[in-house]
C-alpha cells in the first residue's frame, strides 16, 4: 500500500525481535557463547574465567601429581562457582517488584521499554512498507517527490525514514489543491494512498495555525477527521503518529465508541490534541455533553470525511449534519470516497463550498476491483453453505503455505455461529464483529494483521479501511447488501499489487446479485465435492453451538434479508427461506419473534412466523 499502510503493525514486539542484543539473559552469557553466537570477548570481561585445569572427576582424570586434597578443593570451588546462590547474582531480576494494577500498567508511559516498543513498531511498519515499495514495479507511484510538495521538512524526514520519496497518483493529484486550502471531493480506489492524501494537509493546517500565535482560551483542535469505523479511526491515529515523528508538541487523539467517556475526557484534557480522529456517534456525544469541547472545535481549520460513502451507508448523515452545525463555517473541508452515489453528492453540497474541486482518480465506469484478484462464484443450496466454507478453507490451506483468509458473513450473529463451528473443526480462526467489545476487536485486528496461517471470520466492520497485508483468500458467504460492499470486501485481498482470490458463495435464489456485478470479471467456479465424512464432521460441529447463538443467528439472518429489497418484498418466500436456514444451523423449529419486532418487519401474519406469547 502506498505511503502509510492502512492499519499500522501492532505495537507488540514480534518474535523476530526477541533474539537481538536487547533481549538476552545476562545469565545466559555467563554459561558460554553458544547462548549468543554474536557475542564478543568483551562480553565476559567482568566474569572470572574458570581454571582450565579444574575438571569434574567423571569427565576427566586428575594429574597423578595432584594431591587428593587439591582435587577435593577444586571440586568444591566448582560447586560453589556454579551454585544457585552464585548464579542468583547473574539473574536480571535481582529485586522482585510489585505487580502493577491494570490501570497503572495501561497508564505507565515512562521508561525505556515503551520507547523501545515504539521504535520497534515504527521500524517494523515502515520497513515493511519500504520492502513492499521496493518490490512493486507498478504505476501506483509517480515521479513527483514529497520534498517537492511544499510540506514540512520534518514530515518529509519521517517519510524518508520509511523509504518513501515519491507520491502516488492520488497524492500527486489531490495534494496541491488540498494544500492550497481548497475544498476537495476525491474519488479514489482503496489501497492508493488516500489516508496520506488528507493526513499531510491535516498536519500542515496545524503547523500554519500554530504559526499565527493566536491566543486561545482553551487549546483548539485544528484538524478533525471523521471515519465510519473504530478500527479505521485507530489505524488513522497510528498513521498520523508516524508522520508526526519529528513534530514536537503536536498530538493526535482518537474518539471511538466502546471506551469510557470520562477517560476520553481526561485524555483529551491532559494530552496534546491538535488533530482528532473520531467516529461520528462518539464525537457527537462529546459535543453535546461537554461545553468546553465545543469551544475547542471553534478553532477548527480542516474537516475531513474519510470513506464518506460508508459513513452514509451506516446511517451517520444526521450525526454529520449536527457535527457540521457545531463547526466554524470558515474552514477547509476534504471529502474522500471510493464511490460517489447520490447520497455522497447530497452531503458534499452540505459540507463543501460551491467552488470545490472534484478529483477523480478512478475514472467513469472504471473497474474498481484489484486487477490481480481471481473472482469466482459458487451457487449451491443454503443448507450446504457451512459445509462448503469448510471445504474451501481446507483446500486453500493445503495449497497455500502462508495462507491468510477472511470469511465475510451477513450479520454479527451469523459470524459468531460460523466462528464457533470452524473453531470446533480445529481451524486456526478468529472473529470480529460489532457485538464484540472494542478492546477485543482491536487486539484481534492487530493479531490478524501481524500473522499468517490464520482465518478471520467477520461481518462488514472489516469491509472498508482496514488493511490486512498478505490476505490470500476472501470468502463472501451470502449475498452482499450491494455492489459496493462486494467490491470493498474483495478489496481486502490483492492489495499492494499482490495477487489474491475471492469466492462469492450464493444460494440459487441469490443469483440475482450476479446482474449487479456483471461487468466485473467474475467467473463461475466448479463446485468442489463434499463427501459424507466431511458432512458428518461439519454437522457434528454445528450441533455443539449453543442454542441461544443459533436463535440469535436466525433472528439476525431474517432481519438482514428482510432489509434487502430483492428478497424482502415477498414475505412468504422470505419466511420459507428463513425456516430452511433455521434447519441448516441445527434448529428443529424457528424461534419465535416478539410481536413488536414482527410488526416492524411486516411479518406478523405471514405463515411460518411464530410470535411470542
Amino acid at each position: 500500500m502506498p505511503l502509510i499502510a492502512r492499519g499500522l503493525a501492532s505495537d507488540r514486539i514480534p518474535p523476530s525481535q526477541l533474539n537481538g542484543e536487547r533481549f538476552y539473559s545476562v545469565a545466559a552469557g555467563r554459561f558460554g557463547r553458544k547462548w549468543r553466537p554474536d557475542s564478543s570477548d568483551e562480553d565476559d570481561e567482568d566474569i572470572t574465567a574458570p581454571n582450565k585445569d579444574l575438571r569434574f572427576g567423571r569427565f576427566g582424570a586428575s594429574s597423578e601429581e595432584e594431591s587428593e586434597g587439591d582435587e577435593l578443593a577444586a571440586r568444591s570451588a566448582i560447586r560453589k562457582k556454579w551454585s544457585s546462590a552464585a548464579l542468583r547474582n547473574c539473574d536480571m531480576k535481582k529485586e522482585r517488584r510489585a505487580l502493577k494494577s491494570y490501570e497503572e500498567e495501561n497508564n505507565d508511559h515512562t521508561g525505556s521499554f515503551r520507547e523501545l516498543r515504539e521504535e520497534i513498531k515504527n521500524r517494523e511498519v515502515l520497513g515493511a512498507e519500504r520492502r513492499r515499495y521496493e518490490s512493486r514495479g507498478e504505476s501506483l507511484f509517480t515521479n513527483k517527490r514529497f520534498d517537492e510538495c511544499g510540506i514540512s521538512l520534518l514530515t518529509v524526514k519521517a517519510l524518508t525514514d520509511a523509504g518513501y520519496v515519491q507520491t502516488t497518483v492520488v497524492q500527486e493529484t489531490a495534494l496541491p489543491m488540498c494544500l492550497e486550502g481548497k475544498d476537495v471531493l476525491v474519488k479514489a480506489k482503496t489501497g492508493t494512498g488516500k489516508s496520506a492524501a488528507f493526513l499531510l494537509p491535516a498536519i500542515e493546517s496545524v503547523l500554519n495555525a500554530m504559526k499565527s500565535h493566536t491566543n486561545h482560551r482553551v487549546s483548539p483542535i485544528f484538524s478533525l477527521i471523521l471515519c465510519p469505523t473504530r478500527e479505521l479511526a485507530i489505524q488513522l491515529t497510528a498513521e498520523a503518529n508516524v508522520l508526526l515523528k519529528y513534530h514536537q508538541g503536536i498530538g493526535v487523539q482518537s474518539l471511538i465508541g466502546g471506551t469510557r467517556f470520562k477517560l476520553d475526557q481526561r485524555r483529551l484534557e491532559s494530552d496534546p490534541c491538535q488533530i482528532l480522529v473520531a467516529t461520528p456517534g462518539r464525537l457527537l456525544d462529546h459535543i453535546e455533553n461537554k461545553s468546553s469541547f465545543s469551544v475547542r472545535l471553534m478553532g477548527l481549520k480542516l474537516l475531513v470525511l474519510d470513506e464518506a460513502d460508508h459513513l452514509l451507508d451506516l446511517g451517520f448523515r444526521t450525526d454529520i449534519e449536527k457535527i457540521v452545525d457545531s463547526l466554524p463555517r470558515q474552514r477547509q473541508t476534504l471529502l474522500f470516497s471510493a464511490t460517489i452515489p447520490k447520497e455522497v453528492r447530497r452531503v458534499s453540497q452540505l459540507v463543501l463550498k460551491r467552488d470545490h474541486v472534484f478529483v477523480d482518480t478512478v475514472g467513469l465506469g472504471a473497474v474498481e476491483t484489484p486487477t490481480k484478484v481471481e473472482q469466482l462464484y459458487l451457487v449451491m443450496p443454503h443448507e450446504l453453505h457451512f459445509h462448503m466454507v469448510y471445504r474451501l478453507l481446507q483446500e486453500h490451506i493445503d495449497r497455500e503455505v502462508d495462507y491468510k483468509v477472511i470469511v465475510f458473513c451477513t450479520t454479527a450473529m451469523v459470524t459468531e455461529f460460523m466462528y464457533i463451528m470452524l473453531r470446533d473443526l480445529k481451524l486456526n480462526v478468529r472473529e470480529i464483529h460489532s457485538r464484540k467489545p472494542q478492546l477485543y476487536r482491536t487486539r484481534i485486528s492487530e493479531e490478524f494483521r501481524d500473522s499468517s496461517r490464520l482465518i478471520l471470520v467477520t461481518s462488514d466492520v472489516s469491509t472498508r479501511g482496514v488493511n490486512y497485508p498478505g490476505v490470500t483468500l476472501v470468502i463472501q458467504v451470502g449475498v452482499p447488501s450491494d455492489r459496493e460492499h462486494y467490491i470493498h470486501r474483495l478489496g481486502r485481498t490483492g492489495r499492494e499489487g499482490k495477487s489474491g482470490k475471492g469466492v462469492l458463495l450464493l444460494a440459487p435464489w441469490e443469483e440475482y446479485f450476479l446482474n449487479e456485478i456483471h461487468d466485473l470479471p467474475v467467473q463461475k467456479s466448479q463446485t468442489p465435492s463434499i463427501d459424507e465424512e466431511m458432512k458428518r464432521k461439519v454437522d457434528g460441529s454445528i450441533k455443539i453451538v449453543d442454542m441461544s447463538i443459533k436463535e440469535a443467528a436466525y433472528h439476525a439472518w431474517l432481519g438482514y434479508y428482510n432489509s434487502i429489497g430483492d428478497v424482502g418484498r415477498d414475505k412468504t418466500m422470505l419466511v420459507d427461506l428463513a425456516n430452511r436456514f433455521c434447519k441448516s444451523i441445527g434448529l428443529e423449529k424457528p424461534p419465535a419473534l416478539y410481536r413488536k419486532t414482527a410488526l416492524k418487519m411486516g411479518l406478523k401474519d405471514v405463515p411460518g412466523i411464530r410470535i411470542r406469547k
